[in-house]
């Protein structure tokens, strides 16, 4: 029997996703923890969590699928940190645009609402099948569905689908990461399922679950532990830092902050900032740099990132003089910010300096347009 595409069955969708997002939260968190920055499943379940305010208002207001998947990819935008925010919250809401006002889907629109979710996150994230992202779970199984639709009814289209999706998320393991945070750690991503893809497989496994709706007759959504309750991988013993140098302190500090907040684990490396003169006036100083070092070093070498052409000078010379005490400080060619955030999240992820060089070589060149 077919079930019809209206506002009940996008609602147990929807319930079905927050259950497994939560159940799956530490999983997805411990992938997370080997090639991204170890939030992952928390920042899903506290997104899909709280966004059970906007489905019940949804229910009692007689909405339309469209309406609710808009609602709700922008509570993901709003509360899921990190990239999966904008991504997630992407695909909802392009779904309910597609989706339109219409009070029952015609199963051809899901498809085009699917492929058209599918495309927005390509371009969002600049990413494609291969690149060991989410993409390499929503691509299949969108085009899966495409073609399962043409043979039979949407219930065999959404189970390809899944089907589908769960493969792709598997295949990455083997990949190399192009593209997101993993990409920074090169080869070390190799060998890892990408958190991303997985958790895309579970909502679109969510979403052929839905048709089945005595599966999804269950009893509101346990209480699961809090984020702070996700165990957390062991940082090594010992990894690269990073000194920020501007002639600001300001700026320097600034930095600083925002790249641990980026990293998201809880115990960043180390990240010393050497912004201005010790009287807090506008200039680079040599002894502010070599405090910076020494607070940075861990014995793995200090990468050193500088905003402009006298503070490049500064840390030049100190290494010409052989002052500034760590084994291996090498000065970074990346942009200030977007190579202070690189250097850091692939150093905590235990990069040695070829990485931790290599993330900040990719900064430098990554295009924003």
């Amino acid at each position: 029997m077919t079930v019809p595409l209206d506002l009940a069955f996008f609602l147990r969708f929807l319930d079905r996703a927050t259950r497994v997002i939560v159940a799956e939260a530490a999983r997805l968190t411990d992938l997370d923890a080997a090639i991204g920055d170890a939030d992952h499943g928390a920042n899903l379940k506290r997104g899909f969590t709280s966004a059970e305010s906007v489905t019940a208002a949804a229910a009692d207001g007689g909405t339309t699928p469209g309406a609710l998947l808009t609602a709700v990819g922008a509570h993901l935008t709003n509360t899921v940190g990190g990239a999966s925010g904008p991504l997630y919250g992407t695909v909802l809401r392009r779904m309910g645009k597609i989706l339109g006002d219409d009070p029952v889907v015609a199963p051809e629109t899901l498809g085009r609402a699917l492929a058209a979710a599918v495309a927005s996150v390509r371009r969002l994230g600049d990413s494609a099948p291969g690149d060991k992202t989410m993409v390499d779970a929503l691509q299949p199984a969108s085009d899966a569905y495409a073609a399962a639709l043409e043979r039979g009814e949407v219930t065999e289209a959404l189970d390809a689908a899944a089907r589908a999706a769960r493969e792709g998320a598997a295949a990455t393991v083997p990949m190399r990461a192009r593209r997101g945070r993993a990409s920074y750690l090169g080869e070390r991503s190799v060998g890892h399922q990408d958190p991303g893809a997985t958790s895309s497989a579970l909502l679109v496994t969510a979403l052929y679950e839905a048709t089945d709706p005595e599966l999804c007759a269950v009893g509101p959504v346990a209480e699961a532990a809090g984020p702070e309750a996700v165990t957390e991988t062991e940082p090594p013993a010992g990894r690269v830092g990073v000194v920020l140098v501007s002639h600001s302190r300001e700026v320097a500090a600034a930095t600083a902050a925002l790249a641990r907040a980026l990293v998201g684990t809880g115990d960043p490396a180390p990240a010393a900032a050497a912004g201005g003169l010790p009287d807090g006036g506008v200039g680079t100083s040599a002894e502010l740099v070599r405090r910076a070092v020494a607070e940075a070093d861990q014995g793995k070498g200090v990468v050193v990132l500088c905003d402009m052409g006298s503070a490049v000078l500064t840390v030049k010379a100190l290494l010409t003089e052989g002052t500034l005490g760590a084994a291996d400080v090498r000065i970074a060619d990346a942009p200030f910010v977007e190579g202070a955030v690189t250097a850091l999240v692939t150093a905590s992820a235990g990069g040695d300096m070829a990485a931790v060089l290599a993330a900040t070589d990719d900064a430098r060149t990554y295009r924003k347009l």
